[in-house]
């Protein structure tokens, strides 16, 4: 391959967020351009994880080492890694501030993702678990473990919320494990949304998974929305007056965008608007990608999780190698991506989705089979592949 060389002396790149979409960009860019363009990637985490191995992790089918990629392989691929967290983000004068320095860019692609608020529902941090991170997923393996008997409640406390079918996934995966263990007949499992189906997008998906709760046993309540929990009486506030009870309350927390795009111009709107297009945001040579976007998708938006991510990112990389090399491939985030939907005994479900190629989202459910946990898998090696070595 040949590699571009700097012409134009605009030769920082800076990606703040070391998610599908930055991982994307920093490898696809390494790969394109030549040693005099400087490409650093800061998160402050140390390692990555494929957000679906968090139920390994939960179910106690991997250990934590297992499922971690180490962000220390990226030098090795000529990108500059920091550890280090983002303090502060100035537009005006082209740097970012850190907690241990400060770094100038000429492009800035952010991809901070999400940060989790269990704590704006009174009595969840205190009295609920959820599986939405590395460590909470680690405490949330000896519950389960312990767990023989009663009532679990599954919350979506609001949305928008990462990866959509995850909810619906960790109600069959738990179906699954008590089934093995011997105990399903003695645990009920509730699912309560703030919607009026699982996937609002689209009614096709909803429908099979919905079919598929029932199939297991799985109750699904609508237009739930847990305001409270009564740590002491093991019950939930449903939407400030009626209460339910329970044994074990999983939730999902409400998400916010991080609280350095909040404090920053980026987030006047709270989460950042881009060009559907390119995503360029209202800011010179600002870029930003995945989860603390906010894009249109006809009556909706295109959902939080990696793959979109990671779309968001290939339409990044062409747009700064057009600007880079002075040329004029076309650039079109189409909001493509999947999701697959595991439930243990070998069975997975995908979801393919396009957000932007029509006036609506088109979204599909292609099948509940032995094949896409084959297909689960090679997603994740091909992308270890690539950004890792």
């Amino acid at each position: 391959m040949l590699l571009v060389k700097n012409k134009n002396m605009k030769n920082r790149i800076l990606i703040l967020g070391g998610g599908f979409g930055g991982l994307e960009v920093a490898s696809s860019l390494r790969a394109n351009l030549d040693n005099s363009f400087k490409i650093t990637l800061i998160d402050k985490k140390d390692f990555f994880i494929f957000g679906f191995t968090k139920f390994d992790l939960m179910f106690g089918r991997k250990a934590p080492e297992d499922i971690k990629y180490h962000y220390s392989e990226l030098n090795k691929k000529g990108i500059d890694y920091v550890q280090d967290t983002i303090e502060k983000i100035d537009t005006d004068n082209n740097n970012i501030k850190t907690t241990n320095g400060t770094y100038g860019y000429d492009y800035l692609v952010i991809g901070l993702g999400v940060e989790m608020h269990p704590q704006v529902t009174p009595g969840f941090k205190e009295g609920g678990y959820s599986f939405y991170s590395f460590k909470e997923a680690q405490r949330l393996r000896p519950v389960i473990e312990k767990f023989n008997s009663g009532t679990i409640l599954i919350s979506i406390l609001k949305g928008p919320y990462q990866c959509p079918p995850a909810p619906y996934e960790a109600a069959l995966q738990l179906h699954d494990y008590f089934e093995k263990k011997g105990t399903r007949s003695d645990i009920i499992i509730k699912v309560l949304a703030p919607a009026a189906i699982p996937i609002p997008p689209s009614k096709e998906v909803s429908t099979s998974i919905l079919e598929l709760l029932e199939k297991f046993d799985i109750e699904f309540l609508p237009k739930h929305t847990v305001t409270e929990l009564d740590i002491n009486k093991k019950q939930a506030l449903i939407d400030g007056s009626n209460s339910m009870d329970y044994d074990l309350f999983i939730g999902v927390p409400v998400h916010r965008p991080p609280k350095v795009i909040l404090d920053s111009v980026l987030g006047k709107n709270e989460w950042i608007n881009v060009d559907s297009n390119n995503l360029r945001t209202e800011f010179e040579n600002i870029y930003a990608i995945g989860d603390v976007t906010k894009i249109p998708a006809g009556s909706f938006v295109v959902p939080k999780a990696g793959s979109f991510a990671e779309d968001a990112g290939k339409t990044v990389v062409v747009d700064l190698l057009n600007r880079i090399k002075g040329e004029n491939n076309k650039v079109e985030f189409q909001g493509i991506g999947a999701c697959y939907l595991e439930m243990g005994a070998e069975k997975v479900a995908k979801v393919e989705a396009n957000f932007l190629g029509a006036n609506q989202p088109d979204l599909k459910f292609i099948g509940l089979s032995e094949k896409y946990k084959a297909d689960k898998i090679e997603f994740e090696i091909s992308r270890v592949k690539k950004w890792f070595n």
